[in-house]
């Protein structure tokens, strides 16, 4: 599973596109988008929106609570690198992986893994 050059979207876009997803109360911290599918953190949880099919009328969900990724990779932009890679390892599960644009807040994403994954 993976996104490709996934670039920084709106929470307000997210939650109007997959509001449905959400709880009450919950927030959407980041979110990234590429041309169909979906990654946003919340303030509880990951959640990755595959989009399938030619019409995209179809799609799939991915929930993933901070409490289940074991480790997670976050490799920043090079001089010559286009974008920034993201790996969130999962136990018994292959790695989500992801490539957000070399402006994204790579620094800002460290902190939020940090600050849920040691709670």
């Amino acid at each position: 599973m993976g996104i490709l050059n996934a670039t920084t979207a709106s929470a307000n876009e997210f939650a109007e596109k997959h509001g449905h997803a959400l709880v009450e109360g919950e927030q959407v911290l980041v979110v990234f988008k590429t041309i169909r599918d979906w990654i946003a953190f919340t303030d509880w949880r990951v959640i990755y929106v595959d989009v399938q099919g030619l019409t995209g009328s179809k799609k799939q969900y991915l929930t993933v609570p901070y409490r289940a990724i074991n480790a997670y990779a976050i490799e920043s932009a090079g001089t010559f690198d286009l974008d920034a890679e993201i790996k969130i390892f999962l136990s018994g599960h292959n790695p989500i992986q992801f490539k957000i644009g070399r402006d994204s807040d790579v620094g800002g994403l460290q902190r939020l893994f940090a600050d849920k994954l040691n709670r």
